[in-house]
């Protein structure tokens, strides 16, 4: 994150940039529809994971 930046904040960026970087790449025909729902359905759960803070069993 940057100086003064909330973590709302960051999200909000990061997310409209993942976006971005979707929609440019089926519009560039370098991602289908498909491709680009199959993205973005993995990086959801890759994202849940990774943000995951409850704490594991041992």
């Amino acid at each position: 994150m940057r100086d003064g930046e909330t973590s709302s904040e960051w999200c909000t960026h990061f997310a409209r940039t993942v976006a971005d970087e979707i929609r440019a790449g089926v519009q560039t025909g370098a991602l289908t529809f498909a491709e680009a729902d199959q993205l973005l359905a993995r990086m959801r759960v890759l994202l849940e994971q990774a943000l995951d803070l409850s704490p594991q069993p041992v």
